[in-house]
């Protein structure tokens, strides 16, 4: 996302598409001290800088003619003054063997682990000490330093807050040593670097995408590349590009650099997740923010930065405040419920018309009321029995003469 940001807030901008002018730096030792025997990996890597990339490139050998701490810091002050400026970038790259000591946190370089001598002359040096020339504070430019040497990554650590990027790409993590040969990390970056750019045609490529390509390298699988801030808050990538050839750069006259006086920080509260943004939703936001700020005297603004995006964490009110929501839904969902409940209830309290089939009825529901016949039968049984009787014949009658006729026998 912060690649889609950055050439879509540069294109409504009308910012340099990428760096103006890049230059590289090779630094080795010289062949009669080099032990690791480094000349042609450093002039392959120079090449693709040159020839692919279109950067200024140059290489310099350490050596004992003077002290070699005198030769790397005056290289170094020439660089940064022939090539520093606001819209460029500088890559200084070394190889060779590299020492930590924990007790200054010092980084190093040296010819050969046993330290050769000549004429009282030790063939080592201090990187910190000519690390120190690029971070600078008159130093106007992005830089990236490119260690492959052992123990590089020692030197990750934190330093002052800066607009800039300088970023440190090492040959191996920390507290490891890296392989030399055919194994070698600048092997494995000559080859990320050619094969980078067929891929993605040209556009540009990011130090984060070039460090992922070199450890899935299976040459690299046991001593893994890192990939350093050596300047914090900056939290975006340096972008490698091809440069267009100079014939066919736009001749420009020099002018001063306006360099931002102030910055203002702004947060956008977004309605999605982070993960749910699109490059078209990106490229709207550059095209907004572009429109509505470019070229406005009262705001003179400069440039856009992508600093950093994350997920919203709630605060203690916003946490009472969805309990609450939810609470509210839960009670309303309840009382539905419930006012479902009760009207099922009434409608089952409805008379329904019995149905008779032939001279026999169904059994009567609980809830449904008698008809008016089965009431006459529960409240007056006994009428309808009355109606079976069978009627007897009348007994004869009773003569006077045989009553007195008893009387007398029994008298």
């Amino acid at each position: 996302m912060r690649m889609w940001f950055d050439e879509a807030i540069r294109r409504d901008m009308g910012l340099p598409n990428g760096y103006a002018k890049v230059s590289v730096l090779l630094v080795r030792w010289a062949d009669e001290l080099d032990e690791l025997k480094t000349k042609e990996e450093a002039q392959e890597l120079e090449a693709v800088f040159r020839e692919r990339f279109r950067y200024d490139t140059k290489i310099v050998e350490l050596d004992l003619a003077s002290k070699p701490q005198h030769q790397l810091n005056r290289h170094m002050t020439e660089f940064v003054d022939v090539n520093d400026g606001p819209n460029n970038l500088l890559i200084v790259y070394y190889t060779g063997h590299g020492t930590f000591r924990d007790n200054t946190q010092q980084l190093d370089l040296v010819a050969d682990l046993k330290r050769s001598t000549d004429r009282g002359l030790q063939a080592y040096c201090n990187w910190n000490k000519a690390e120190a020339l690029l971070k600078a504070d008159d130093v106007e430019c992005d830089v990236l330093t490119i260690l492959d040497t052992c123990y590089a990554s020692n030197l990750a650590k934190s330093a002052r807050e800066e607009s800039r990027v300088m970023e440190m790409l090492c040959a191996c993590a920390i507290d490891q040593t890296t392989a030399s040969g055919a194994n070698s990390f600048t092997r494995a970056l000559v080859d990320a670097l050619k094969h980078l750019l067929e891929e993605n045609k040209g556009k540009s490529i990011s130090t984060h995408q070039l460090n992922q390509h070199i450890c899935r390298d299976e040459r690299r699988h046991d001593t893994p590349s890192a990939l350093w801030y050596r300047l914090p808050n900056t939290e975006r990538h340096i972008l490698l590009a091809p440069l267009k050839p100079k014939n066919k750069l736009e001749e420009q006259s020099p002018t001063l650099p306006q360099l931002p006086r102030s910055y203002l920080t702004l947060r956008l509260a977004l309605r999605n997740d982070l993960h749910s943004l699109g490059r078209d939703q990106i490229e709207y936001l550059t095209s907004s923010l572009a429109k509505a700020l470019h070229k406005k005297a009262p705001i003179g603004l400069r440039r856009v930065d992508w600093v950093n995006i994350k997920s919203a964490t709630l605060t203690p009110f916003d946490r009472a405040a969805l309990a609450t929501y939810v609470i509210k839904k839960w009670r309303n969902i309840v009382k539905k419920k419930q006012k479902e409940r009760a009207r099922q209830r009434r409608l089952d309290e409805v008379c329904l018309p019995s149905e008779i089939m032939g001279a026999s009825l169904p059994a009567a529901s609980p809830t449904r009321k008698r008809t008016r016949d089965e009431l006459d039968d529960f409240m007056e049984p006994g009428r309808k029995r009355e109606n079976l009787v069978i009627p007897q014949p009348p007994s004869p009658p009773v003569s006077n003469s045989s009553y007195y006729e008893d009387n007398a026998l029994t008298g």
